[in-house]
């Protein structure tokens, strides 16, 4: 009996050694080896359900591990199936198994993951006060730069900009970084250019760079010869800043000479923003030709609203920020013309009953402010269309999720980076019928108003 133990201890460090080395397949196979021989063998039940988890089978994950636990309670087996139900979207039952590891043992190995997703969990709910708590858990456990980030996001959600802004540079330092190239030269501090040729370089979605392009008359005031580098889609629309040069953003580092580089949502942070400093006026307008085309293609004397329902489909949070054009029939109201702005494959779920279809008229950002121009109107979900108009300082509703990106902050209805921009927000997640209520009511009273 003595020696049939051994042989079991020696199989499961063998299979955790090929586990460990990613070898999955054959650390599975040694897995349920021991299984045979042991049915009761916990750690044997529990890495093999860690290993369905890692294949993508979480359901027999859970099965696994949970199995396991029946068998023996372990903090790290409660972390594990956290998880698995994190992967298969049970949100609830992920924070029990996390909150049950922590019980058992408050400084586990990965105690700092489980509070990392409670973390999530809490900020999901609302309770952002608690999320809160949880991240800088996990940041003294092990400062883990996924929790300084998701922290960062909470402060400026908050409004706590200094301290967010100091978080906000560990995009950086995260799994999948903002940007891994490895710059050459010195990042830029804030110090005065003098003629010295600076680098910009955009970062994340098309919002975020039309967001923080507001700052680029800041760095000019430091007497900077600017180059940005940015998306192709923005460039037409960019020219119209003092920018001294633009080039199209690629995955390697711009072959331009230069003497520092900053990224542009660095830029709040070097210039100290905080709710009573950010530059809000208008800073993007429509090119004149352009505008002047598409006056004659929206003519109507109708209330004009353009619409968009749905943002990039790559962007991690876009199910919960975007809806669907459905919504939006019901502001088809006498008085009222709707125009669709909608790109992406979801452009195809429009009805020309209700709107006209605008997406073949639209090449770039250029082509976009153009239209925006020649509209009354802008009625959007958090996406780039909203961010523009609103720096072009035109009218702009902005339908929002129960807890919005951070830069929509809490409860206000407007918004202090776009004076022009009013907010319209969830009343519980995934709540857009009371949102669409209540536009649909302000909307008849401004049509009402206007006649």
């Amino acid at each position: 009996m003595e020696d049939n133990e051994i042989t079991i201890k020696q199989a499961l460090e063998i299979g955790v050694k090929a586990h460990n080395q990613g070898k999955l397949n054959e650390a599975e196979t040694i897995y349920k080896n021991i299984l045979d021989k042991a049915p009761s063998n916990t750690d044997a039940l529990h890495l093999l359900g860690v290993i369905k988890h890692q294949l993508g089978n979480h359901k027999e994950a859970i099965e696994k591990i949970t199995k396991a636990i029946q068998l023996k309670s372990s903090a790290i087996y409660y972390g594990n199936l956290g998880m698995a139900y994190n992967a298969l979207g049970k949100d609830e039952e992920a924070a029990e198994s996390f909150k049950k590891a922590l019980e058992i043992n408050p400084r586990y190995e990965k105690a700092y993951l489980a509070h990392y997703n409670l973390g999530i969990y809490f900020k999901d709910k609302g309770e952002i006060l608690r999320a809160l708590e949880h991240y800088n858990k996990s940041i003294e456990l092990n400062d883990f730069p996924e929790a300084h980030w998701n922290k960062s996001l909470v402060l400026l959600l908050l409004g706590r900009f200094k301290e967010g802004w100091r978080e906000y540079n560990y995009r950086f330092k995260k799994e999948k970084p903002s940007d891994n190239r490895v710059f050459l030269k010195p990042e830029w501090k804030g110090e005065l250019l003098k003629g010295k040729k600076i680098l910009i370089l955009s970062e994340q979605g098309f919002g975020d760079n039309i967001q923080f392009i507001r700052y680029i008359p800041q760095v000019k005031e430091k007497r900077a010869y600017i180059i940005l580098e940015c998306k192709k889609e923005l460039i037409k629309l960019f020219k119209s800043l003092e920018i001294d040069d633009i080039v199209e953003k690629s995955k390697i580092i711009p072959n331009v000479e230069h003497d520092f580089y900053i990224h542009l949502m660095s830029l709040p942070g070097i210039f100290n923003t905080d709710l009573t400093s950010i530059p809000n006026n208008p800073y993007l307008k429509a090119d004149k030709e352009l505008a002047e085309k598409f006056r004659a293609k929206l003519n109507s004397e109708k209330f004009k609203i353009g619409i968009v329902w749905t943002g990039n489909p790559q962007q991690e949070n876009d199910k919960t920020r975007s809806t669907t054009f459905e919504k939006f029939k019901t502001l088809k109201i006498p008085g009222v013309e709707l125009f669709s702005l909608q790109i992406w494959n979801a452009s195809k779920q429009l009805d020309s009953q209700y709107t006209v279809d605008l997406s073949n008229e639209i090449n770039d950002f250029a082509d976009t402010a153009a239209i925006i121009e020649n509209l009354d109107l802008i009625i959007s979900v958090d996406t780039s269309v909203a961010h523009l108009t609103g720096a072009m300082g035109k009218p702009v509703w902005t339908l929002l999720s129960f807890i919005p990106d951070w830069r929509y902050m809490l409860e206000r209805k407007d918004c202090p980076w776009y004076p022009s921009m009013k907010l319209f927000r969830q009343k519980s997640p995934g709540d857009w019928s009371s949102v669409f209520e209540e536009v649909k009511k302000e909307l008849e009273t401004l049509v009402k108003n206007r006649s």
